[in-house]
């Protein structure tokens, strides 16, 4: 994932001549590949949501800021944002039978509403992997593992700012200096 949004970064700075081509050949089967890998329930615990949230946050963002060129082959004259509602509705309304166009829509506009706002974005995935997890009967606790780890290293820091409240033993070397 570090490597597709340095890649994402790289290619949004570039000319039009070189930009422009890159996102009519390669920009909606990477933003189909990186939903369908980010609502596989085995693969995001391995990169954390906070990583599928700043790709999204770059792919979503791409069609407001930086395509300029027709994403539709069957119809150049479709504004880009339509079309990538109408493609990945489809392909929505095809893999989660348990969601209406309502929820589509709205889970859909949510990536571009939330496409400059890393921790809003993390939210919204997580919302929408919790109703496919829902559905399909699984655990979702899972989802919530990075904010957990992040809350435990925050009290530990914050016990480490207290003079006394550690044991000698759990002090690092390099904090009694």
């Amino acid at each position: 994932l570090d490597i597709l949004k340095e890649l994402l970064a790289r290619v949004s700075e570039q000319d039009d001549k070189i930009s422009q081509p890159f996102y009519q050949r390669y920009y909606i089967d990477l933003l189909k590949h990186v939903l369908a890998v980010a609502c596989d329930s085995s693969q995001v615990h391995v990169a954390g949501l906070t990583y599928y949230a700043e790709v999204l946050c770059a792919l979503f963002r791409a069609p407001e800021f930086s395509i300029k060129v027709p994403l539709n082959p069957e119809n150049p004259s479709q504004q880009n944002i339509e079309y990538i509602y109408e493609h990945i509705g489809g392909n929505f309304q095809t893999h989660f039978d348990n969601m209406n166009q309502d929820q589509i829509r709205i889970i859909i506009k949510g990536f571009f509403s939330f496409n400059t706002e890393i921790a809003s974005m993390r939210n919204h995935l997580r919302d929408f992997l919790i109703q496919i997890k829902e559905h399909n009967g699984e655990d979702t606790s899972d989802l919530y593992l990075e904010e957990r780890e992040a809350e435990i290293q925050q009290a530990q820091q914050r016990k480490r700012a207290v003079p006394g409240i550690l044991k000698p033993d759990e002090v690092d070397d390099e904090e009694m200096r």
